[in-house]
């Protein structure tokens, strides 16, 4: 069996000095069990022969791991053990130390427990009562103490054994008192400890103990946690923010508005980039441009996204344009509302009904008794109004009209006041809940200036059994409903039975016995009927509901942009016609008259006329935004997709009327060569970028670093975190991708794949059928754009070149790895067509050709780097060789260059060939012919 070890801790003691009971080993022992069966280390055992889960428990339980583990969990099994150790103490203490009694220290003892007993109830019934009584009861107790302990105290002192014995019999029962609470803190911590050992300790050994029975290479195996993130590759919760994020964020910073350009090959990102570029508050529409468009169109389009993202952002509805009639939608609209009223009224009706049968007698006397006096007030209050109204209007009192005068000159002067008319409309709200609370303080307030209630009250806190009783009751029956109610959102008794359901049953029968006992007894019957309790209950009744009218609030108008981008819809969206007719008359020379019919249909906004209504609301919308702290971006996605680069710049060329309001960001993705334009500006050359763009960020492939973070979030697993290593996977998908993200999530979805149909989790496996897949479907795709140009029979053999190759690499297997690597030599080492006089080749041709044989000397040298054992040590040397050329990192570099020119390429394929010790085409001997397809399938390695 070949095991790995980590390396031992210095000074590690041995196995049995490193827990300090035997049933501490067990619960590391059953921990270790625990971790091993976790997925992602249960995913790990069986990648290779050596890592079996019993080679794993006895590596863990070995001397250097446990003293590591100690070593992880140190402070929390300290802090245990002491707590264990002082529980164990005190027990052993109480069984080995005897206690004696005698006459003199159990009657001291007695006292001692009697004045304790003294102070406890004094202090409970005194709790409530004010500071001085406090005092005097402490006093109290002080001087109980003095008269109560001393005689018995000397008594026991004028015999050292009496004295020795109370001692021992104080100290008996501060460990008897104590020993539950020691227990708790010796079990808290030892959860505690377990807790930690789990998670601190066994679990970031495990790996490492894992790592080391793989032997080499440990991270050429293929264990990731999941894959969540590969198969949602749009998914934003997975998005790793790079360095482009901050270079955009930056410039947005430093703009108060503009137009900012994301140039950048495709797939690296840059609608993602545009996606996550607004914050949470911000007011954001996003648009993508079509292959073929017009200006008008497209400037039709996001003028209506708009508005509709407007008006749903200040929480209106956007208007529906359908083809139901007017009298289906208002039945639907009065169906909905009337289902609403249904389920309101089925409530309502009865309960208005009990609550008004219920006051009605109270409301009844109220007015009886107080109507004569009220009318009286109001006759009083109108005759004073009336008087003082004529002697103003006689001139019999001219203070009093100056004041009204006055008054009314600033009622007129403040028709303009915001803060006025504000103040008007909230008054009748101030006052309903002045009144409310009027009548809610007002009722409590009223029970201490009840005399009956305060005797019947005084009567029933006189008899302590009843208020103790009717207190455990009550206390009980809250106890018991939120306790079920805590339990039931602690999920302790599962899903099938909520404890609400049995709870809430018994603290409702508590309840309506803590009732029953108050209604049986008299004061208690006294105080619940009560003569003035109804009116009570109507105060109550009328103040929730001006509370409830108080809070009442009416649905703010619609804002004025609301309703400008709603006409605005509608002027986009629908055609309005206006039709007046002239009816004839009754008249016998009104009939003779003709009908006269004139019909007005709104004509669609032309260009010009769009662009400055758009760029007006757009800029108002921005203004109100810009106020409230948060950006008005405007995203145009995929304009790189319009074909070419002048496509591109005539696009730009045709809506940059639009841009440049003020506080909007117009961000824009646009191809490399557009880019490369704009940075040309202010040389001998100008077109649309140069007065369309304020700035222009550059998104580059991701470096290794950031392939790893992307990685790391979509597949976790793939590399053990916290590990300073890259995932060989991490770098084979680097490699093939070029660092740019679309083809990096797409081959970490394929080696994902290329794992479940092989079955192998070795590196040397998957990267072989990877890389061969790739390399077989490139030059099928190579061979198909060549079977489009002209051949003769002297150049078509080039093409069954390409059959053969396809045919060797159709089984990826390494059983034949020397046939696919002399394919391959030969394949790469002839670029082009053999020269013939009479048939000169065509330059696109020569250059296909070129570009595919180049492509399979840079798939050899990936498999050669990626496919043999051994991986990390060979990375290691290449790296030491060059830092440069051995660092996967430059693989990508190639494969970015090779959108560029194949040309350039092979002297970089020559580099890190030299750099992993690999020999270069000059070395290779001459070119052969390729070798033939295998003729039946490989019977060790069959394909899926």
């Amino acid at each position: 069996m070949t095991q790995g070890t980590t390396t031992p801790v210095a000074g590690a003691a041995g196995t049995a000095d490193v827990w300090a009971e035997p049933a501490d080993r067990t619960r590391y022992e059953q921990a270790v069990r625990d971790g091993l069966a976790e997925p992602r280390i249960a995913r790990r055992l069986g990648t290779r022969p050596a890592v079996t889960a019993e080679n794993v428990e006895e590596a863990m339980l070995g001397e250097a791991h446990t003293a590591q583990v100690r070593r992880l969990c140190e402070e929390s099994y300290t802090e245990y053990r002491a707590a264990r150790d002082r529980h164990v103490r005190n027990a052993r203490a109480l069984r080995d130390e005897p206690v004696e009694w005698d006459v003199r220290s159990v009657v001291a003892l007695g006292c001692f427990t009697l004045w304790v007993a003294h102070v406890l109830v004094v202090g409970t019934l005194v709790y409530d009562f004010s500071i001085l009584r406090r005092l005097a009861a402490f006093a109290s107790s002080m001087l109980v103490a003095v008269v109560v302990l001393t005689p018995p105290m000397l008594w026991v002192l004028r015999r050292p054994r009496s004295a020795a014995n109370l001692e021992r019999q104080f100290i008996a029962l501060w460990q008897l008192t104590s020993r539950p609470w020691l227990a708790f803190r010796s079990t808290r911590l030892r959860r505690r400890w377990l807790d930690d050992l789990r998670q601190n300790a066994v679990r970031p050994v495990l790996p490492q103990v894992i790592d080391a029975l793989l032997g080499d290479d440990p991270y050429s195996v293929l264990m990731p946690d999941n894959y969540k993130g590969l198969r949602a590759a749009q998914d934003r919760a997975y998005v790793v923010p790079g360095n482009a994020a901050a270079v955009l964020e930056r410039k947005l910073s430093m703009l108060d508005g503009g137009t900012v350009a994301l140039s950048g090959p495709r797939g690296v990102g840059k609608t993602t980039l545009l996606e996550n570029a607004p914050g949470p508050d911000d007011f954001a529409v996003a648009t993508h441009v079509p292959a073929a468009y017009t200006p008008h169109d497209f400037l039709l389009f996001v003028f209506t996204r708009v508005c509709e993202r407007y008006i749903e952002r200040e929480g209106h509805p956007v208007p529906e344009f359908t083809r139901l009639s007017g009298f289906v939608r208002t039945a639907r609209r009065l169906r909905s509302r009337l289902r609403r009223a249904t389920r309101s009224l089925f409530f309502a009706l009865p309960a208005a009904a009990l609550v008004v049968l219920g006051s009605y007698a109270a409301a009844r006397s109220l007015w009886g008794r107080h109507r004569d006096k009220a009318g009286s007030w109001t006759e009083t209050a109108a005759e004073w109004a009336g008087d003082l109204a004529v002697e103003v209007w006689r001139g019999q009192n001219l203070g009093m009209g100056l004041l009204v005068t006055a008054v009314g000159l600033v009622l007129w002067g403040s028709r303009g006041s915001a803060g006025w008319r504000r103040f008007l409309r909230t008054l009748p709200r101030y006052v309903l809940v002045g009144v409310a609370g009027v009548l809610l303080f007002g009722v409590p307030v009223s029970l201490f200036y009840d005399a009956d209630l305060r005797h019947h009250f005084d009567a029933l806190m006189g008899r302590d059994s009843f208020v103790v009783t009717q207190l455990v009751l009550f206390c009980g029956a809250v106890a018991v409903w939120a306790g079920g109610w805590t339990l039931d959102d602690l999920k302790v008794l599962g899903r099938k039975l909520p404890p609400h359901y049995l709870t809430t049953p018994l603290a409702l029968v508590v309840g309506a016995l803590f009732g029953w006992r108050l209604v049986r007894d008299g004061n208690g019957s006294a105080l619940l009927t009560d003569d003035d309790n109804p009116t009570r209950l109507l105060c109550l009744v009328l103040g929730a509901l001006f509370l409830r009218l108080g809070a009442w609030r009416v649905r703010p108008a619609e804002p004025p942009l609301v309703t400008e981008c709603r006409d605005q819809l509608y002027r986009l969206r629908t055609v309005q016609t206006t039709t007046a007719a002239v009816a004839p008359g009754a008249t016998q020379v009104a009939s003779l008259l003709t009908t006269h019919t004139s019909s007005l249909s709104t004509v669609p906004p032309n260009f010009p006329e769009l662009v400055s209504d758009f760029r007006e609301l757009l800029a108002d919308i921005a203004a109100q935004v810009h106020r409230a702290g948060h950006r008005t971006v405007i995203s145009i996605d995929e304009l790189d997709r319009l074909g070419t680069d002048a496509q591109a710049l005539a696009f730009l060329g045709e809506v940059k009327a639009i841009l440049g309001v003020p506080h909007v960001y117009f961000l824009l993705s646009v191809a490399e060569d557009v880019g490369a334009a704009f940075v040309r500006r202010g040389l001998p050359y100008r077109d649309a970028t140069d007065s369309s763009l304020d700035d222009i960020v550059h998104v580059q492939p991701c470096t290794l670093a950031e392939s790893r973070a992307i990685m790391d979030r979509r597949a976790p697993g793939l590399t053990p975190p916290g590990s300073a290593e890259v995932s060989p996977y991490v770098l084979l998908a680097h490699a093939l991708s070029g660092g740019v993200v679309r083809d990096l999530i797409r081959y970490g979805r394929r080696i994902i794949e290329v794992r479940q149909r092989g079955g192998s989790v070795e590196l040397s496996d998957i990267s072989r059928r990877l890389i061969l897949e790739e390399l077989s479907d490139t030059l099928a795709g190579f061979r198909t754009l060549l079977g489009k140009h002209p051949w003769t029979a002297q150049s078509a053999a080039v093409l069954g070149r390409y059959r053969a190759l396809t045919g060797q690499l159709r089984y990826r297997c390494g059983c034949r790895a020397d046939a696919v690597t002399t394919a391959l030599q030969a394949f790469a080492s002839q670029p082009g067509l053999p020269y013939h006089p009479d048939e000169p080749a065509a330059e696109s041709t020569q250059g296909l050709l070129h570009e595919a044989s180049t492509y399979a000397y840079y798939g050899l040298t990936l498999l050669q780097v990626f496919s043999p054992e051994d991986f990390e040590d060979r990375r290691g040397r290449a790296f030491a060789r060059s830092a440069t050329y051995g660092d996967p990192h430059f693989l990508a570099e190639i494969r970015l260059e090779l959108a560029l020119s194949s040309y350039s390429v092979r002297p970089l394929v020559d580099l890190a060939r030299h750099a992993w010790a690999l020999p270069v085409m000059e070395d290779w001997p001459p070119a052969a012919a390729i070798p033939a397809p295998r003729g039946e399938p490989c019977a060790l390695h069959p394909q899926d």
